[in-house]
């Protein structure tokens, strides 16, 4: 029987997101008061991001978008949202997956989160070397330092 190991950073990440998507749906209900300003910085690289060229450009790795006053048809799904803001007096249609971001901050309550948000390399080769070095390491199980009754 194979033994699971516990990806707490992973684990974590999920939850945030989670908060970060329900205070997104909230936001597009207009739940929230217009007092919250919210700065969501993602990888403008990552798998699924839809942004115009010119913005790709400007942002090759990295951008910081906020949602406050100024932003339209704020739509959440299960694995994104999607939202038209303005960059240079032009409405720009944006798509923005949740596994993407990297930053999220409302400084109306000074809440601020940094996501561990890593890498995705075409065709998963980092988990396959990574899998094989797991397990050619040798596992030490804690009965070996648990006290034997004898």
């Amino acid at each position: 029987m194979d033994k699971i190991f516990i990806d707490y950073g992973k684990r974590i990440n999920q939850a945030i997101l989670c908060v970060i998507k329900e205070i997104l749906k909230d936001l597009s209900k207009s739940k929230i008061s217009s007092n919250h300003c919210f700065y969501i910085t993602f990888k403008t690289n990552s798998r699924g991001v839809i942004i115009p060229d010119s913005l790709r450009k400007e942002y090759p790795k990295e951008m910081t978008i906020v949602l406050q006053n100024q932003y339209w048809d704020l739509k959440i799904k299960k694995n994104d949202f999607s939202v038209i803001l303005l960059f240079n007096k032009k409405k720009e249609f944006l798509t923005v997956p949740f596994n993407s971001i990297t930053k999220f901050y409302d400084p109306f309550v000074k809440f601020s989160i940094q996501l561990d948000c890593k890498e995705e390399k075409k065709g998963n080769q980092k988990n396959k070397v990574t899998k094989k070095k797991i397990s050619k390491q040798k596992i030490i199980s804690l009965e070996d330092f648990r006290k034997k009754d004898d």
